[in-house]
């Protein structure tokens, strides 16, 4: 995992304490409200738990310079959040990741 993932990304032992698997799991995802973003955020996810498994709405800021998307994962098991954390993390401009 890399070193911004990591640092992202919530601890094995906490998302197994705080969520019940399998279940859902919300990640945002801040960056340049571009399309390239967008894409890029929804690739990677879709990648880890396939397009079936996953939803995602978006809020602009007014200039619509900057957007959060918020993906919400249908989640099997506590390596699939990891993984998408790690993948997401990897994303050109991306701002922040929660």
């Amino acid at each position: 995992m890399s070193e911004r993932a990591s640092e992202s990304a919530p601890s094995r032992e906490l998302l197994l304490a705080t969520h019940a698997f399998p279940g859902e799991y919300i990640v945002k995802a801040f960056g340049p409200g571009t399309d390239e973003f967008r894409a890029q955020v929804h690739a990677v996810a879709a990648a880890v738990v396939g397009i079936a498994r996953l939803q995602s709405t978006e809020r602009a800021t007014k200039s619509a310079r900057r957007i959060c998307i918020t993906l919400v994962l249908a989640v099997d098991t506590v390596d699939e959040v990891i993984a998408v954390y790690h993948q997401i993390a990897g994303v050109d401009g991306l701002l922040m990741l929660l």
